[in-house]
């Protein structure tokens, strides 16, 4: 019913705090070239349409001696599912693209399509990767409600900075720059 996929990657390390935004980049391109929609971001690792979730990235990093680190980039992507599909608890959160788009990708299109705007993505600047970022992310001055392990915080999210960092400012004024953390829904 959907697409769940991990690709590993040697990856330079002034690259590496950006790579789920490269990756929800490349997905998000990939959804545009196989439907015609405007997948939205969601920081840090979220893509919505519909403002439902329609995919989530994650990263993990594996070191290496006297090597560049690996990456693992993990994508899930809904593909086929109708709302039946989903449990009762993600039916007002989550769409797949068959939802949106009254078209059913097949899986193979849509890795072939992710892995291709992955490889452009891979390719491009710093520079062109947070400026992209930055236009599709629906989040900027909106009050958000991030979770950060065991802490709950609450604030506007006022920028996303060169390492793609958040940077939310509380309600008495602190700011506070976070890596990583679970937003709210909906976006």
């Amino acid at each position: 019913m959907g697409l769940w996929v991990s690709v590993l990657l040697e990856v330079d390390t002034g690259r590496l705090p950006i790579l789920s935004l490269i990756g929800a980049l490349a997905a998000a391109d990939a959804i545009r070239a196989l439907t015609g929609l405007e997948a939205l971001l969601k920081w840090p690792n979220d893509l919505l349409l519909q403002n439902r979730k329609v995919a989530g990235l994650l990263v993990e990093t594996i070191a290496q001696p006297k090597r560049p680190p690996l990456a693992l980039l993990g994508l899930g992507l809904n593909l086929h599912q109708q709302l039946s599909d989903f449990p009762e608890d993600l039916k007002k959160s989550a769409i797949s693209l068959r939802q949106a788009s009254g078209r059913c990708v097949p899986r193979a299109q849509a890795l072939a399509a992710f892995l291709d705007c992955l490889s452009t993505r891979l390719n491009q600047s710093k520079e062109e990767i947070l400026a992209d970022w930055r236009s599709a992310f629906t989040q900027l001055g909106r009050t958000l409600t991030v979770r950060v392990g065991t802490e709950t915080l609450s604030g506007t999210a006022e920028s996303l900075d060169d390492s793609g960092y958040l940077h939310l400012r509380l309600a008495n004024g602190e700011t506070r720059i976070l890596f990583s953390g679970e937003t709210n829904f909906p976006a």
